[in-house]
C-alpha cells in the first residue's frame, strides 16, 4: 500500500540517517517503526485493561488470556 506522509525536517533527517546506518530503505524502516509503535500501544492498552479489571475483581483466566494476547507480535 502506498501512503504519503509529511515529516518535520529533523525527523526526516533522523529517519534517513537511521535507514542508511541499518542498510534499510526509508519505507522498510518506517514500516518497522510504525509496526513497533502500534504493537506497543496495543500492549499498553491491554495492560491497562487488565489492571482495571484486577482492581475490581480477583484475577481470573480472562486476565491471563488478555496478557497473552498482548504479548503476541502483531499490531
Amino acid at each position: 500500500m502506498r501512503l504519503t506522509v509529511h515529516l518535520p525536517e529533523d525527523l526526516a533527517r533522523l529517519l534517513r540517517e537511521a535507514a542508511a546506518h541499518e542498510g534499510k530503505s526509508l519505507s522498510a524502516l518506517t514500516a518497522e517503526a510504525l509496526a513497533f509503535y502500534l504493537r506497543e500501544r496495543r500492549r499498553a492498552a491491554l495492560g491497562r485493561k487488565v489492571l482495571e479489571r484486577a482492581g475490581k475483581v480477583p484475577l481470573g483466566e480472562e486476565a491471563f488470556l488478555l496478557l497473552e494476547e498482548g504479548r503476541r507480535d502483531r499490531p
